[in-house]
């Protein structure tokens, strides 16, 4: 690094390649890996989808009854709900500032926690009643 080109992190720090407060590395790294994890969740689900289109209610829950697709499905609907929080998590942080922080970012957790559980309800009612 030049000396004119200035940097607010310590040269520790630019070493551990974290930030100043230390908290945005693990997000991003939880980020990158729901990331990737979903590439083949979605080929998983897309496949899912199109095996589903041409049956009736009843092949649906026929389908969903067995465990792999009920599994690829939730895997899909809650590794994508978790990577949604955690990136809405990081521009609620970044850009809000004031009280209104705190109540977005309760709202933000509990929409999430909402809407997993309606997911995980609706699969396995679907799957196995």
């Amino acid at each position: 690094m030049s000396p004119s080109q200035k940097s607010f992190r310590s040269p520790m720090g630019r070493v551990r390649f974290l930030g100043s407060a230390r908290l945005g590395t693990d997000d991003m790294w939880r980020l990158h890996v729901t990331a990737a994890f979903m590439i083949p969740l979605t080929f998983g689900f897309v496949w899912l989808v199109l095996s589903l289109l041409h049956k009736d209610y009843n092949g649906v829950r026929a389908e969903l009854g067995q465990p792999i697709p009920a599994i690829v499905l939730l895997l899909f609907v809650l590794t994508g709900l978790y990577h949604m929080q955690i990136g809405l998590r990081a521009i609620i942080l970044d850009y809000i500032h004031g009280h209104t922080k705190e109540w977005l970012l309760i709202a933000n957790a509990f929409f999430a926690v909402a809407v997993a559980t309606a997911c995980i309800y609706s699969v396995l009612r679907i799957g196995f009643v």
